[in-house]
């Protein structure tokens, strides 16, 4: 499992990208309740580390991509994890 400090540290990640528990699961096609059980410390490294690289990534896009993509997330669609710096 992630630490404790790790944990506390994504939510406040997501939100600065202005993204819900709920548009981060679905982008990643994952339940909303794996999201909660990620950023509250319960989930496994695995999970904790791909939800981390995709927080990684996602912080890395070009403002504009990074709202289209969490705008299409939020109607249920997944991330798409091509590049965006084309």
């Amino acid at each position: 499992m992630n630490t404790p400090a790790q944990s506390a540290q994504l939510p406040g990640r997501r939100r600065r990208l202005g993204a819900s528990r709920e548009t981060m699961a679905a982008g990643l096609g994952l339940d909303v309740d794996v999201i909660r059980s990620i950023e509250d410390g319960a989930a496994s490294d695995e999970q904790c580390s791909h939800y981390v690289q995709w927080l990684d990534r996602i912080e890395a896009w070009p403002a504009e991509h990074r709202t289209q993509q969490l705008l299409s997330a939020g109607k249920g669609r997944r991330f798409d994890p091509g590049d965006a710096r084309q």
